[in-house]
């Protein structure tokens, strides 16, 4: 899918005219100062040198296949990723059992995925038969086309195990990497970068059905870690137990990160830094997340920034139709707006938060960035207890930032501890939340059992503001009625 079309979908949901009314003053707590020193530190393209020596499914993955489609044939689909229908007229086969004199055919493998990716030339498809594989794998210059791909893809029981990074890859194109285990890795689980040279950016890259587990030794590490891609997917994977993000970017521009379980304590879920922009974040499942669910923006280095004279850390953020489920534990929140600029959260279904239900922060602070603005948090489904969030503040609203740009509207609030709860005071210089729907049961399928489909009698139906431009799906790919409901599913 070309990148303008992408951005079109994206910038659809932008739009917002909506009346304000200011509500100041409020507890204004300084940014998250050990946080953002931490992911500064993690910034840097990992050497290359140090590493080369050395399942929980979501129901998104069921629907995926026919959530994204070519825009022209279904007006609420997201963007199908560039390997849709690949071809691989050259296959190699990889087995911990295998030799690297062979030929690389199924009967005679190689050893190593290193020998077999410098072997490998455009419309390559490398399988990774059953087995452990020793982590510490760096790869690079795996360049594929449009027409004539390459891939890395697990048979069945295929896990990288172990080393500094469980598998680098820099610098490639056109590149599919699928249907792997990465776990008990002391740094980052799977790396992706542009191997430093920012003014050519890896580019058209998925990453689908990886399992990530166990990154880490309490650090800033992250599971899935992207620096300098565009053009990319990042679909259906199972990303747990990360002392860093469930999925790290920094100055990635033009993704879809969709279908993806993040959970069990990773620090953030999802973070956009350092210059990324255009990103569609759909469609995910966060469950018991402790910090920020989405870190929309961040604190990075300016030598890492891409572009390096980027004013914001990130630009049109989106996080629609996700599912959140206590998500904040630590001093966290389901949304973090941290110098970003014109980012939304709209169509989401929030279960329990914890401390805040959303951070508005500037952690970067040099005259060159803009302060945190323009944001958006609409149409979305919030459920929780008082007394999980910190002296009943909902947003927390920090220095340097320009609440008075942010519209909350159009949200369905329902607190399970109060039953005279009467809508939230947002403080800190926010506009008053517009049409709120307050107190009403959503009248969801299964609460206890996660199941969060609405029926057609939920007060949700129907009273979401538009967005101009709707095209996108709910979390499991319908479209949404017109006017839509709130939170991530359509009405049914």
């Amino acid at each position: 899918m070309p990148t303008n079309t992408r951005a079109a979908i994206i910038l659809a949901i932008v739009t917002l005219a909506v009346g304000c009314s200011d509500d100041s003053s409020g507890e204004q707590p300084s940014p998250d100062a050990a946080d953002a020193a931490a992911d500064t530190a993690s910034d840097t393209t990992l050497d290359a040198s140090a590493d080369a020596s050395d399942t929980v499914s979501d129901t998104t993955s069921d629907t995926v296949s026919d959530t994204m489609s070519d825009a022209s044939t279904a007006t609420c689909a997201l963007p199908a990723p560039f390997d849709h229908d690949p071809a691989y007229p050259i296959e190699v086969w990889v087995s911990p059992v295998g030799d690297n004199t062979n030929a690389g055919t199924r009967e005679a493998p190689f050893a190593t995925l290193e020998h077999a990716a410098s072997t490998a030339v455009q419309g390559t498809r490398i399988h990774l038969m059953a087995g452990t594989y020793s982590g510490g794998i760096y790869l690079d210059n795996l360049q594929g086309t449009a027409e004539a791909p390459v891939a890395i893809v697990g048979e069945e029981g295929a896990v990288i195990d172990g080393g500094n990074t469980g598998l680098q890859v820099s610098d490639p194109s056109y590149l599919t990497i699928e249907n792997l285990t990465i776990r008990n890795v002391a740094q980052n689980g799977l790396n992706i970068d542009d191997g430093g040279s920012f003014d050519t950016p890896a580019h058209h890259v998925v990453v689908r059905n990886v399992t990530v587990e166990g990154v880490g030794d309490g650090g800033n590490q992250d599971c899935i870690k992207l620096s300098g891609v565009d053009d990319f997917w990042v679909l259906d994977n199972d990303v747990s137990q990360c002392s860093g993000q469930g999925i790290d970017m920094v100055g990635c521009h033009d993704g879809v990160i969709h279908g993806n379980h993040i959970h069990d304590k990773p620090s953030s879920g999802i973070q956009a830094k350092g210059g990324t922009a255009d990103i569609l974040i759909h469609g995910n499942r966060f469950a018991d997340v402790t910090g920020r669910g989405i870190n929309a923006g961040g604190s990075t280095g300016l030598a890492y920034f891409r572009p390096q004279d980027a004013p914001y850390e990130g630009v049109r953020i989106r996080v629609v139709a996700n599912v959140f489920e206590r998500v904040g534990a630590a001093s966290g929140a389901p949304m973090a707006y941290v110098g970003c600029d014109a980012c939304v959260f709209a169509h989401n279904t929030v279960i329990e938060p914890k401390t805040w239900v959303a951070r508005i922060l500037q952690e970067s602070t040099d005259e060159r960035f803009v302060p945190s603005r323009d944001g958006l948090f609409v149409n979305n489904i919030v459920v929780f207890n008082t007394a999980d969030l910190r002296n009943g503040v909902f947003v927390n609203v920090g220095g340097n930032t320009a609440p008075e740009t942010f519209t909350f509207a159009n949200n369905l609030w329902f607190a399970l501890d109060d039953p005279n709860f009467s809508g939230p005071s947002l403080s800190g210089g926010i506009p008053a939340p517009q049409d709120s729907i307050v107190q009403q049961e959503p009248g969801f399928a299964d609460r206890a059992g996660g199941d969060y489909r609405i029926g057609t009698d939920s007060p949700a139906v129907g009273a979401a503001r538009t967005l101009s431009g709707e095209a996108f799906p709910d979390y499991d790919g319908r479209c949404f009625d017109d006017p839509a409901a709130v939170g991530a599913f359509a009405a049914q």
